[in-house]
């Protein structure tokens, strides 16, 4: 059915983008569910499909690769990356160098409401860190005074 859809769609000249369901999804979670779970697992899907398709940006000494979930180096070595890290990546990106608030990446990579407790945050910006900064005395992500992160983009 879909697919007949998006071939009516583009013989009518029209841009369309198609989303798909985890096959993991029950229908009737989302159909009983409330109307912030619905509109979370929309919103969730609408990011993971324009973050994906993001171009190519320069950070440092490496070229960050979204769609491709990786880190190429000068040297042309590739380091890969998880969908959150590519994810929390981006957010910092688009931030262009301003601060992040800790709640407001939690919010934007995970769907976490404000003041939740966790370390999940930390512990990706811990492994980013491992991937991104060649030297410890040039850091890339900074931990910022307001309890959020920026990154050195420059």
């Amino acid at each position: 059915m879909g697919d007949v859809l998006v071939r009516a769609a583009t013989r009518y000249g029209m841009n369309v983008t198609v989303t798909t369901m985890p096959a993991d999804i029950d229908l009737s979670d989302m159909l009983d569910g409330s109307r912030r779970v619905r509109l979370g697992l929309v919103l969730d899907m609408i990011r993971r499909h324009s973050v994906a398709g993001a171009a190519p940006a320069v950070l440092g000494m490496f070229e960050f690769l979204p769609a491709d979930l990786a880190l190429r180096g000068a040297d042309g070595i590739v380091t890969r990356l998880t969908e959150k890290e590519r994810d929390l990546l981006s957010v910092l990106l688009a931030a262009r160098g301003a601060a992040v608030a800790r709640d407001d990446l939690l919010d934007r990579v995970w769907g976490f409401a404000p003041g939740v407790e966790t370390h999940t945050l930390e512990t990706h910006i811990y492994r980013l860190r491992q991937k991104l900064e060649t030297d410890p005395t040039a850091p890339v992500i900074l931990t910022t005074d307001g309890d959020g992160y920026r990154l050195i983009t420059g």
